[in-house]
């Protein structure tokens, strides 16, 4: 994966998959041999399934995007949560003041559009295919409202991370970074 010297969230996702059985590692364990990553759940062990921690694997094709900074992200994630029609939910931030938020809503829930995503780590973790299958299907039918959205910034965005999920939807996955 590129080192980014830059804080906020980056994304790769990978397309087609395929399990190394063999992989030639370097000393830290990560794979030599170009187009393989090794891939480890993270927090949210959940959102892996269909792959195998600590696995190297074969990609066919990458795409690596900025999401944004943290607060630009988070903004782009309630807007997604608003987007796909959540209701709003007094949330205290870390400064200790009270707002209304749309994504705080799906973080008390188990389903719904863009759960797996929305509610999700900010910083790091992988998405395996499985969920991204289930995630694709959201961004393909909420693309016309995200395509009418107001500001250009979620626009973009909502293009990027849905290349992401088709790509990953495609026995792939999703890293966060």
């Amino acid at each position: 994966m590129p080192a980014v010297a830059h804080a906020g969230l980056d994304v790769t996702a990978f397309e087609k998959l395929v399990l190394v059985p063999v992989p030639q590692v370097d000393k830290d364990g990560q794979p030599t041999v170009k187009n393989q990553v090794k891939l480890s759940p993270g927090e949210i062990v959940q959102r892996f399934d269909g792959l195998s921690a600590g696995a190297v694997y074969h990609y066919d094709q990458a795409f690596d995007f900025r999401a944004g900074s943290y607060s630009g992200y988070n903004y782009w994630r309630n807007e997604l949560a608003k987007l796909a029609g959540y209701k709003p939910t007094p949330f205290k931030s870390f400064n200790g003041n009270t707002e209304l938020r749309y994504d705080a809503t799906v973080w008390k829930i188990q389903t719904g559009p863009f759960w797996e995503l929305i509610d999700f780590s900010d910083a790091e973790g992988v998405i395996g295919p499985a969920v991204c299958k289930r995630v694709y299907l959201d961004f393909v039918k909420y693309q016309s409202a995200a395509a009418q959205h107001p500001d250009a910034y979620f626009r973009s965005s909502y293009q990027d991370w849905m290349k992401a999920f088709a790509m990953c939807a495609n026995d792939g996955a999703i890293v966060f970074h």
